[in-house]
């Protein structure tokens, strides 16, 4: 601490008589040395030794000044701690002292945002969804052929139910290493979510985002024996029985300790989401992931699905995913599904009510078979569907399609604009139609002809 500071630190003190007096002493004996060095300067010409032993005097004078000084900013206050002023001098300096020591931390910068790969995090966990519905809805494990169980299901009391919806019910072995259980497909189906699903999969009837969870995973079988009759309402009871419903209609069971999957569901060619006794495809993205919005805990995006069933194996989009996900613990989870647009299945819903609505195409085959029943319905025109162009923003979309008549021959030749809003009605917006084959009324639609 030098004279400077003493200086601005005592202006704001009141010194006792005792403290002013040295100042005074001080200031006097500061002057005294600066006059007598004057004169010596005036003096010096031909004086040399005598003359040195004075002005060492001074000097002498002027550091013990200063010790003084020094010691009124030190030993000083200790010799007067218990003084008032000596008390005010401690704290003032201490302020001062804080004061510079403040304005000398730098400010610390704040943290960054995180920035995270939305779009990695979204492929990935979407993925996992669909990986685990095509587990746990259609099968897709590896498993054991030449290692089954047989059950033959029937309705004591019912049996018409029995012989249009019982019979024979085989499962094969799973061999798929990570699946020993039901309870596994389900925790496994769990992983991406925001879960309030029940620990147990017995406990949910439904799971997010899915519904009809009893008729994929099937119950504990082992009470019946390999090969026996089922009766699916035992003792003639008004609900069926949990165990035996599930052989009638399970993907999966399990019979002692082991887990079977459907032969039904893996081989079976009247399912509509296979083809000659094979997968014909099953869920699987159509397209990369779109960051639609971000927050720093949470983010949306959108990508399009081809889902397994008839009609779908030539689409190009299929069905739109508006996939909601939060940052829950440092986690990214999936907290909503909702379904968004679908290209192909809303156009041709809206090509269909298009001819159906128009005597001049009573002859096209919109999805009728030749009694006039549903048939393949809307799968029918999605075969032959092709979605050139379309435009999310807006959804709408441009298809091309060549229609049959009921006799099986190319009819029609139609390009089409279509809005395709899933918050709205499928509506064709434009329609530019090319007769191929001359209207016949011999091959009109039966319900066409009712109609008329």
């Amino acid at each position: 601490m030098n004279i400077n500071d003493y200086k601005r630190v005592t202006d704001r003190l009141t010194p006792d008589e005792r403290c002013r007096k040295e100042v005074l002493d001080m200031s006097k004996s500061e002057n005294k040395i600066k006059m007598n060095t004057n004169e010596y300067t005036e003096s010096v010409s031909g004086v040399e030794v005598r003359s040195s032993h004075g002005i060492m005097k001074y000097v002498s004078i002027a550091a013990a000044c200063a010790l003084i000084v020094g010691g009124i900013g030190t030993t000083g206050v200790l010799l007067h701690k218990g003084s008032k002023n000596a008390q005010q001098f401690a704290e003032v300096l201490e302020e001062e002292t804080t004061a510079e020591a403040v304005t000398e931390i730098t400010e610390e910068p704040t943290e960054p945002r995180v920035e995270y790969d939305y779009a990695a995090i979204a492929n990935e966990l979407t993925q996992h969804y669909i990986d685990s519905l095509n587990v746990m809805k259609y099968g897709d494990v590896s498993y054991d052929s030449s290692e089954s169980i047989t059950f033959y299901t029937y309705d004591s009391t019912n049996e018409e139910w029995s012989n249009n919806y019982g019979g024979e019910r085989t499962f094969y072995k799973v061999t798929d290493e990570r699946f020993k259980s039901c309870q596994d497909i389900y925790e496994y189906y769990k992983v991406p979510f925001v879960s309030s699903m029940p620990d147990n999969f017995k406990d949910a009837a439904d799971v997010e985002y899915e519904s009809s969870l009893q008729s994929w995973l099937g119950r504990d079988v082992s009470k019946f024996e390999n090969g026996s009759r089922v009766d699916i309402r035992p003792n003639g009871k008004d609900t069926c029985d949990d165990e035996a419903f599930s052989i009638n209609i399970g993907i999966y069971v399990e019979y002692n300790g082991n887990l079977y999957v459907s032969k039904r569901t893996v081989e079976s060619e009247t399912a509509p989401y296979y083809a000659n006794g094979k997968h014909s495809f099953l869920i699987s993205m159509t397209s990369e992931p779109q960051i639609l919005e971000t927050d720093e805990e949470s983010f949306k995006a959108s990508c399009f699905v081809k889902l397994p069933y008839t009609g779908m194996e030539n689409a190009k989009y299929g069905e739109e995913k508006l996939i909601t996900f939060n940052l829950i613990d440092g986690e990214w989870k999936i907290s909503s599904i909702e379904t968004g647009d679908r290209p192909e299945y809303t156009s041709a819903v809206a090509i269909q009510n298009y001819i159906e609505q128009r005597a001049e195409y009573n002859d096209i085959n919109i999805g009728y078979d030749s009694e006039g029943k549903a048939g393949r319905g809307i799968g029918h025109i999605m075969d032959k569907l092709e979605v050139t162009e379309y435009d999310p923003s807006i959804h709408v979309c441009k298809v091309h399609v060549v229609l049959h008549n009921m006799n099986g021959e190319d009819a029609l030749d139609m390009t089409a604009e279509i809005s395709v809003n899933h918050n709205g009605n499928p509506v064709v917006m434009s329609a530019d139609i090319t007769r191929i084959k001359d209207y016949d009324s011999s091959y009109e639609r039966p319900n066409a002809v009712s109609s008329n």
